[in-house]
């Protein structure tokens, strides 16, 4: 491996440390001092999870599309339809459980560690929800699920040549699937995990009054967990994720788009509270800005930089409401926010792609379009606003990104409420 890209890949593994601060940042002193422990809990549970099934499940297949070397023995992905026509169905990967299978070579086990941090992430975002509001063995196996079956199918769906990424080629609906960073697979679908397991355990009373501030030091916290989260964000995107083999691509712009969202989505996250509370409010800062991040994890290498600020802003717009949203009209009770940071911003951050992706960068993503792409010889990854001398595809990819919103929701949804249901069953 690359010295620079395992670098960045290292910095890659402050993701879900900087989610796990911003988390404790929303939590009752006792609460938080609880789920520090369950927290590491989650990490060992995704490494676990994603060690013995979720590797395979995810890039089973990374073969059939890939001719990258040493992968060579992950050559199996099942499909409702015979992959070897050209109808890339591809649904869930069957080579490489426990690393082993061919997933033992230097590059596969490179791999593994690639994507091991942003796994961790997924599961983090629904145990750090559920903490306090199910019992800690139901939590726990929520997380391990998350890391060995929903996370890593999501990922075969749009990261592991899956049907999602395939939708350019079989179904003609753009480029496929557009999701650099995670705005779909990691935060979209944990975001929906934790919603349906919360939804699942049923709405709490009715709060009175305003809610209980934590000790001033939390929010400080939080705040560090978002910084943290910025570089590991830069960091991971930087060390040019597997599933962009092929894509021409800007380093350069990934990081300042990356940049511009965290700086639109923090002021406007500090401009509604000052509107909303008469002061700022550094918690819901925090949460703003890193909502920022997640909308823009999807497009940041196919959006121009004006489109990435502006992103970011609607983001840090959304995630404040998305809280009242969640903890007052829903009454679910998610301290740590992990809904209205994740998930909605996630929904945003993919649409956002089919909107604002201007065409110049993107070529050969998921296969499509190398070297021309709607009759324009080195038009990318293209929206309704693209750039001069390119046409737009703006309701292709659309159809493409709806169609990743829907399957990734219920998929995430589904697998949290039919958990968590279980466990009051079982009661």
């Amino acid at each position: 491996m690359d010295t620079t890209i395992g670098f960045s890949l290292l910095l890659g593994y402050l993701l879900p440390v900087g989610f796990l601060l911003l988390a404790w940042g929303g939590m009752e002193t006792e609460r938080a001092r609880r789920a520090a422990v369950q927290g590491l809990v989650a990490l060992a549970l995704a490494t676990v999870g994603y060690f013995a099934t979720g590797f395979a499940f995810h890039l089973g297949g990374a073969a059939v599309f890939s001719d990258r070397p040493g992968l060579g023995g992950l050559d199996s992905i099942w499909s409702p339809l015979d992959r070897t026509r050209g109808l890339g169905w591809g649904v869930i990967g069957l080579k490489g459980f426990f690393l082993g299978q061919g997933a033992d070579t230097p590059q596969a086990l490179a791999l593994f560690a690639m994507y091991l941090p942003v796994a961790a992430t997924a599961v983090l975002i629904p145990v750090m929800a559920l903490f306090g509001r199910a019992r800690g063995g139901w939590v726990a196996l929520l997380g391990l699920l998350t890391g060995a079956l929903l996370f890593p199918l999501a990922a075969c769906w749009v990261w592991g040549g899956g049907w999602l990424a395939s939708m350019g080629q079989t179904l003609a609906r753009g480029h496929g699937t557009v999701d650099y960073a995670g705005s779909g697979v990691v935060y979209l679908l944990g975001g929906m995990v934790a919603w349906g397991a919360l939804t699942a355990l049923g709405r709490t009373p009715p709060q009175e009054g305003p809610a209980e501030m934590p000790p001033a030091h939390f929010p400080l916290l939080a705040n560090l967990g978002a910084l943290l989260m910025a570089v590991g964000w830069l960091g991971w995107s930087l060390s040019v994720p597997f599933h962009a083999e092929g894509a021409r691509l800007d380093p350069g712009r990934v990081a300042v788009n990356g940049l511009l969202a965290l700086a639109g989505a923090t002021l406007t996250s500090l401009l509604y509270c000052w509107l909303a509370l008469g002061h700022d409010d550094p918690l819901m800062v925090a949460r703003g800005a890193v909502g920022g991040l997640v909308a823009i994890s999807a497009g940041a290498p196919f959006l121009p930089p004006w489109a990435a600020l502006g992103v970011g802003a609607v983001a840090g717009l959304l995630v404040p409401p998305g809280v009242y949203l969640v903890d007052r009209a829903l009454r679910l009770a998610d301290a740590p926010a992990s809904v209205a940071t994740a998930a909605l911003p996630g929904l945003w951050g993919l649409a956002a792609v089919a909107l604002f992706a201007d065409g110049r960068w993107g070529q050969g993503w998921n296969g499509v379009g190398a070297e021309v792409y709607r009759t324009v010889i080195g038009q990318g990854v293209s929206g309704f606003f693209v750039a001069l001398g390119f046409l737009g595809d703006g309701p292709g990819q659309m159809v493409a990104q709806v169609v990743a919103v829907v399957a990734l929701s219920l998929w995430g949804f589904l697998g949290g409420w039919l958990t968590m249901t279980v466990a009051r069953l079982r009661r």
